[in-house]
């Protein structure tokens, strides 16, 4: 039942009838165009994983805030176990260390909100696939196409308030004579990446949903608990591939100049 498409938000009658939209003032043409059943219940796993998301940053938050309570040194000494405060701190660490070869220090906060959100929101859409009565929303396009379209964005809201003219002409190319030709395949290609990155974790969602259902229908006993692990691995692996992603798309739209300074600093410090 559960690797069948069953959800616990099915339960509740509003949306096994598909009334939750009407008894929220929509009319029935309004429920009828696209807000069925399946919609509702992606519409909820989103949701449920935005909610898991903010909760945990609010109890890392309060964390961070009773060690800064503490005297003197004692705020930078972290507690002899394994809590919660200590596994918030590996992934802001984690996100740090996946932005640190692309981005400056002062971009790496900057953007850090972006990526790490981007990253936990997509884990714990995708990881709902392992747990019986729970969907992923990740394997709905919808679901992925908002966050493609943020990074996209972003890419274009960076370059162009960075340096302007040298994220254009960046774009063009670098010659004049072919900036007729290389501008339109810059533009065709920029729109194609929020296609790719949803394309991506869709497909890889879906399948890998797919054929753990087909799978568990076919084999019940064994082969559904070994199939776990896979899904786990692809959870994580696709949240990290786009965030990746992300980062990179950033990298590209950051001004020529800040980058070659970058490199020089590294230069000069390895001497």
């Amino acid at each position: 039942m559960f690797a069948s498409g069953f959800s616990w938000f099915r339960l509740i009658p509003a949306i096994d009838k598909d009334t939750l939209f009407a008894s929220l003032g929509l009319t029935e043409h309004q429920a009828m165009a696209g807000h069925e059943v399946a919609n509702t219940t992606v519409h909820l796993h989103a949701w449920l994983a935005a909610i898991t998301v903010m909760t945990l940053a609010v109890l890392a938050r309060m964390g961070l805030e009773s060690a800064r309570r503490r005297q003197g040194m004692e705020q930078y000494v972290p507690s002899g176990r394994f809590d919660f405060v200590s596994a918030a701190e590996v992934f802001a660490q984690g996100i740090l260390g996946l932005m640190g070869d692309l981005l400056e220090k002062r971009d790496q906060r900057t953007f850090f909100p972006l990526i790490a959100g981007l990253f936990s929101y997509i884990f714990f859409c995708n990881i709902q696939s392992i747990i019986p009565g729970f969907l992923p929303p990740t394997d709905n396009i919808n679901t992925n196409i908002g966050m493609a379209v943020v990074v996209f964005l972003t890419f274009w809201g960076v370059g162009l308030s960075r340096d302007a003219w040298g994220f254009i002409k960046h774009l063009a190319g670098p010659a004049l004579l072919l900036s007729w030709f290389m501008l339109p395949l810059e533009l065709v290609s920029l729109c194609i990446r929020p296609v790719s990155l949803t394309v991506r974790l869709t497909a890889n969602l879906y399948g890998d949903h797919q054929v753990f259902t087909i799978l568990s229908e076919m084999i019940p006993v064994g082969i559904p608990s070994a199939l776990l692990a896979l899904a786990m691995m692809v959870s994580v692996v696709q949240a990290f591939v786009f965030s990746l992603l992300t980062v990179i798309y950033i990298n590209l739209s950051l001004p020529h100049g800040d980058h070659d300074d970058h490199h020089d600093g590294h230069g000069a410090s390895a001497h």
